[in-house]
């Protein structure tokens, strides 16, 4: 609910890295995790617009900051983790949202763009969740979801190194959240199908079509429609809630339908 502070709401007084959080899921992540009670940190690369989401909250009564943060890089997810815990003492929340998308085939997909693709999406999750996790655990624990898609079980021509990072990001959540279950962390992923963002929009005019048709026949659509992100973050917010105190290591599907079908 809007106007709360960091004395209520579902995550009260937890503290959130959300990355991705200048636009789309991610945004929409750090407002309602924010409006739920926790101290959020965004990182993006984008600073402009890291500060406008803050002004946001803060006009809001919310607590919130932005670190600018290139996620791919280590040194600068060093200082991310550092700077949040230094803020706001300590770490209970981990969304890794951040995220690159890209059509090529593997025949045409050069080295360097597989490895911005694979860096952005996936090699960051093993960034920030190498510096995140002594503080979840010197928390007592915590909650990781890591933002997938549906391209991790049913792809399209000419995504390769996409379907790839987001495929991997799912068996990393598992692997994860085995390793560190004694630690009382708990680590998921989450799978998205058409979100209503800015990346969505720009990718779906390259195939010249529109956000509604989303390169999947319509009649597969069960619903009908893209998500909007808040609605994906409604999800995220359970996923790292007490509510979820009993799922981790599980593929959530928020999809609108979109696999349920042959």
């Amino acid at each position: 609910m809007s106007g709360q502070t960091a004395g209520s709401g579902r995550v009260a007084g937890k503290v959130a890295i959300v990355t991705g959080a200048t636009s789309g899921i991610g945004r929409a992540t750090a407002v309602l995790l924010a409006r739920e009670g926790a101290l959020v940190v965004g990182a993006g690369r984008r600073k402009e617009l890291g500060d406008a989401l803050v002004e946001q909250l803060a006009g809001e009564g919310l607590v919130a900051a932005f670190i600018q943060t290139d996620v791919s890089q280590r040194v600068e997810v060093e200082r991310l983790v550092r700077d949040a815990v230094g803020r706001f003492g300590h770490l209970d929340i981990v969304v890794n949202d951040a995220a690159m998308f890209l059509f090529r085939g593997v025949e045409d997909c050069t080295e360097d763009e597989w490895d911005a693709v694979i860096d952005t999406n996936l090699k960051s999750v093993y960034l920030v969740c190498h510096e995140a996790i002594p503080h979840l655990r010197a928390a007592g624990g915590g909650a990781i979801l890591n933002v997938s898609s549906v391209h991790a079980y049913a792809t399209m021509e000419r995504v390769a190194a996409y379907a790839a990072s987001k495929g991997a990001i799912v068996a990393l959540s598992r692997q994860m959240a085995l390793d560190y279950t004694r630690d009382r962390i708990r680590v998921n992923s989450l799978i998205v199908g058409g979100v209503d963002t800015a990346m969505a929009h720009k990718h779906s005019e390259a195939l010249g079509q529109t956000l509604a048709d989303g390169g999947f026949v319509s009649d597969d659509r069960v619903l009908g429609r893209a998500a909007q992100p808040e609605e994906i973050a409604a999800g995220i917010l359970f996923l790292v809630s007490p509510e979820a105190s009993f799922v981790t290591g599980s593929p959530i599907m928020i999809d609108g339908g979109l696999l349920s079908r042959l």
